[in-house]
């Protein structure tokens, strides 16, 4: 089939990747006057699978070459009763973190290589009938969206700074009053690439900033609003991935894998569609996003060392939303996650925790 991807940052990445994967010609199209975000990403392990299998580049290739550092999981500070907690992923999988620019430039280059076109012009869905299909990762946009059921953090100043007393293979997650700081080590350039995470109905940019370490280099700031579209698959030609889809925030790095989770749901798309197929698909998707929004209140509901109005609202508002889902909380929540252990669920009922996760995230409120 030949696909168009709309976009050339991570998300779009991640789907021309599985479309080459499943023998799909692509052709990438992308604004050139459309700059990447200047930030770190972080991903989890089948990320990194993904890229092996298509690039035939491991990690440990692209940690020595200088593109990724090795991550091995969350370090959790100040949250909940700990003061410092380390959310490992199981079986010794490992992931990575990379710094945006420098990496998406290197693999457009070997997609380059493989056959893939990318093309300098900014266009629209509708300029791109002649293709099969669309996937458009181009950026948030005005469409119609769903706002999320509880919004955590919506702003972050983005800042570079040096830390010595934190872990070298974990994304590191600070609670702070006003929300959580998260740092991505870069331990051959001896740096953390970082973001003060707040929400601006609570504190101000201005009042954000004076929170930021004294000795740490500013390199940006944005803000966004917590949403997600209202389907994955458009219509028969277009469907929709990366910030042009969802965002809610950065918590356990978790956005790009859901990127390639719906990367995988359009790739089964394109093997039928089907209206009945296309109803499916986003029906699945939908159950994604709710299970992705009951992680978030799963994480704040533990709370944190800091005593403030976001942190006390969060937990109130996170138990409320814990609380009115099928699981229930407390007693019955708790039912849930000792079944997902006893069975060896590899795949939680409770959203996209899984019985290692809560095995391990368990030691927050111990």
């Amino acid at each position: 089939m030949n696909v168009a991807v709309i976009g050339r940052g991570t998300s779009a990445i991640i789907n021309v990747l599985l479309l080459l994967k499943n023998d799909h010609r692509v052709t990438v199209f992308y604004d050139p006057n459309r700059p990447h975000i200047s930030v770190g990403e972080s991903t989890t392990p089948p990320i990194g699978n993904l890229i092996c299998d298509v690039l035939g580049l491991s990690i440990h290739e692209l940690v020595k070459r200088g593109y990724f550092s090795y991550k091995m999981g969350i370090n959790f500070v100040d949250w909940g009763c700990k003061d410092n907690f380390k959310h490992q992923f199981p079986n010794t999988s490992i992931a990575h973190h990379f710094d945006t620019n420098d990496f998406n430039l290197f693999v457009c280059d070997l997609l380059e290589d493989m056959g893939v076109e990318f093309i300098a012009k900014r266009v629209e869905e509708n300029d791109l009938d002649n293709f099969d299909f669309t996937i458009n990762c181009g950026g948030w946009s005005n469409d119609d969206y769903y706002d999320v059921t509880l919004e955590s953090v919506n702003s972050a100043w983005l800042f570079k700074k040096q830390y010595t007393e934190y872990s070298q293979f974990h994304t590191l997650h600070l609670a702070t009053e006003d929300g959580w700081q998260f740092g991505l080590p870069y331990p051959n350039k001896k740096i953390f690439k970082c973001g003060y995470l707040f929400n601006n109905k609570y504190t101000s940019n201005e009042d954000a900033k004076k929170k930021l370490p004294k000795d740490c280099d500013v390199t940006g700031f944005f803000t966004w609003k917590p949403r997600y579209a209202k389907t994955l698959v458009k219509n028969k030609k277009i469907a929709y991935n990366g910030n042009k889809l969802f965002f809610f925030e950065p918590l356990q790095a978790l956005t790009l894998h859901f990127v390639l989770d719906f990367a995988l749901l359009i790739n089964e798309y394109l093997n039928d569609r089907q209206e009945c197929k296309r109803d499916e698909i986003n029906q699945r998707y939908l159950k994604i996003i709710y299970g992705h929004q009951l992680d978030i209140a799963y994480h704040y509901s533990f709370g944190s060392k800091h005593k403030s109005k976001f942190w006390d609202d969060m937990i109130y508002k996170s138990k409320i939303m814990l609380n009115s889902s099928m699981h229930g909380y407390e007693q019955k929540f708790k039912d849930e996650i000792n079944y997902d252990v006893r069975y060896k669920n590899d795949i939680s009922r409770l959203g996209s925790i899984d019985r290692f996760d809560h095995q391990q995230l368990q030691n927050l409120v111990k």
